[in-house]
């Protein structure tokens, strides 16, 4: 069979681990008559299928599902071994029922699957030479191997960031800009702005930062009129985009909530700096920012300022105390029911994430893990009065830790003028198996060390948010320990890739490390070798 295609892909398994069925929407031709052509041997799907039941792999399981739906009602021809699927106006798979080829499994090389493609398949004539089929991969090793032998390899693009997107959330102004500002009121159109800073666009709860009068930093954020449906629950549009220079009072740090009462902390936790005050005011404690990323360091307050803002919005209060935070007399709640902090450690399982054979029970063994939080626990007011195990137990049964209902002392304990919620536990940690399945309501969510998910598995973890949530997302792009992600590909980056101009979401990156100075400048360290 003779068919003509712009181009021709061999995407390599790490390629759907890490991708999905993303990998077949990217490699979709978009433009044009022509259709571009993924090839996948019948072994690369048996070994899909050993990813994802042995190790879970979220992507593998999804890409399965894909080419299952295709090779089962898209089929367009079947010849000698290959299954030909239309699976888009713009792109064919291939299925090369072909048991010889086995990708770096040690019987029949890529190189003699690109043969075996040439054979097939002609492609449009380009100065007077044929295309080469393009292999897609991440891994380093293969690039090596096979440009070496003379073959066309690139990473997969749509899974790679620039990790200075992180940066995007507080950008620098200039001299015009501050001028105008100052000039017209303290506000300015955010096209006008837009082009002022020679930028394509500003982004809503962006933050423009410049430098005011006596050498320090003012303010600027990018605000609109939100439109949303009857019953709130979304932003449909935006109007009137513009740029607003920063109250004078706000510099003081105090948190004014939407009932307009003001603080100057969160449970004990004040804001150090303007950009943790930001992250406070216009974030975490706005209810419309649903998804919030925070960026930074170690020793930022990434963890601290989360986890006081997520405890702060659980609570539940008396009439009297709903009158004076602003909150709906008619609900005892607050705005979230409980929270779920979801750590790539412990959350989609498979051999890389499982818990192992540690000593202890259930809860010990996953307690390394929430170090950082007990940390945190132990920086607020909470800890003085209650402990941190507390948040885990349910108000009435044993949990899945094997914890006992939670303590009697504990159920009426004022925190802040409210409790703890009474019919959940204010704190779940999830600790294996799919995140598919799962389904979050009325929720905050935390997800913590985002730098070390793949991109899909990110994606599948916000997938799980249902109505009435919040996800609020950390990570520094600089550290890493899963030996899939790195600072061009993980999950952290490529998210906020996709929901940077999302009028509901929000991100900012903090810029002190509140540590010792030895942790500051530990991040600077090099290592040298003189063999």
């Amino acid at each position: 069979m003779k068919e003509e295609y712009h181009e021709i892909f061999i995407p390599l398994l790490d390629v759907y681990s890490e991708g999905g069925t993303e990998v077949f929407r990217n490699l979709e031709r978009k433009e044009g008559d022509e259709k571009n052509l993924v090839v996948i041997p019948r072994t690369f799907t048996k070994y899909l299928q050993e990813l994802k039941d042995t190790q879970h792999d979220e992507g593998s399981a999804d890409a399965l599902r894909f080419l299952k739906e295709a090779a089962r009602n898209k089929v367009i021809h079947r010849d000698k071994g290959i299954t030909l699927c239309r699976v888009s106006t713009g792109l064919d798979v291939a299925i090369i029922d072909d048991n010889k080829t086995d990708h770096e499994n040690k019987k029949t090389t890529v190189s003699e699957l690109e043969e075996l493609v040439m054979n097939k398949w002609e492609l449009p004539i380009t100065d007077g030479k044929k295309h080469r089929p393009e292999i897609i991969t991440s891994v380093e090793n293969y690039h090596i191997k096979y440009l070496g032998r003379g073959m066309r390899v690139k990473d997969p693009e749509f899974l790679l960031v620039n990790s200075d997107i992180v940066n995007e959330g507080i950008i620098l102004g200039n001299n015009d800009l501050y001028a105008r500002l100052q000039n017209r009121n303290e506000i300015v159109n955010a096209d006008d702005a837009a082009e002022m800073l020679e930028r394509e666009d500003l982004y809503l709860n962006q933050f423009i930062k410049f430098l005011g009068g006596e050498n320090r930093y003012e303010y600027a954020r990018v605000c609109g009129d939100l439109i949303k449906n009857r019953s709130g629950t979304r932003i449909l549009e935006v109007e009137n985009k513009r740029v607003e220079l920063l109250r004078r009072e706000e510099y003081k740090k105090h948190i004014i909530s939407p009932g307009g009462t003001t603080r100057d902390n969160i449970l004990g936790i004040k804001p150090l700096d303007m950009e943790q005050y930001i992250a406070f005011q216009y974030g975490l404690l706005n209810p419309d920012v649903s998804l919030m990323f925070i960026c930074g360091e170690q020793g930022s307050g990434k963890t601290l300022l989360s986890y006081a803002a997520a405890i702060d919005q659980i609570l539940y209060y008396n009439k009297e105390t709903r009158q004076t935070k602003g909150i709906d007399v008619n609900k005892k709640e607050n705005s979230f029911k409980k929270i779920v902090l979801i750590k790539p450690n412990e959350i989609l399982g498979g051999k890389r994430r499982e818990i192992g054979f540690l000593p202890g029970s259930l809860f010990d063994k996953i307690r390394p893990h929430l170090e950082p939080y007990i940390d945190a626990h132990k920086e607020t007011i909470l800890n003085q009065i209650l402990p941190f195990e507390e948040l885990l137990k349910h108000p009435k049964f044993e949990n899945e830790f094997g914890m006992k209902p939670r303590d009697a002392e504990f159920k009426n304990k004022r925190i802040n003028g409210g409790f703890l919620p009474p019919r959940n536990p204010a704190l779940e940690v999830p600790f294996s198996g799919f995140m598919r399945g799962r389904s979050f309501r009325n929720t905050i969510l935390l997800v913590d060390e985002a730098q070390n998910y793949t991109p899909y598995e990110l994606k599948t973890v916000l997938e799980r948010l249902g109505p009435g949530c919040k996800a609020v997302v950390m990570g520094d792009p600089k550290q890493f320990d899963n030996p899939l992600t790195s600072k061009e590909k993980n999950g952290l980056t490529a998210v906020i890739k996709h929901y940077i101009e999302k009028p509901y979401s929000m991100q900012i990156k903090l810029i002190h490390n509140y540590r010792n100075q030895i942790s500051e400048d530990a991040t600077s360290m090099k290592y040298y070798s003189t063999g």
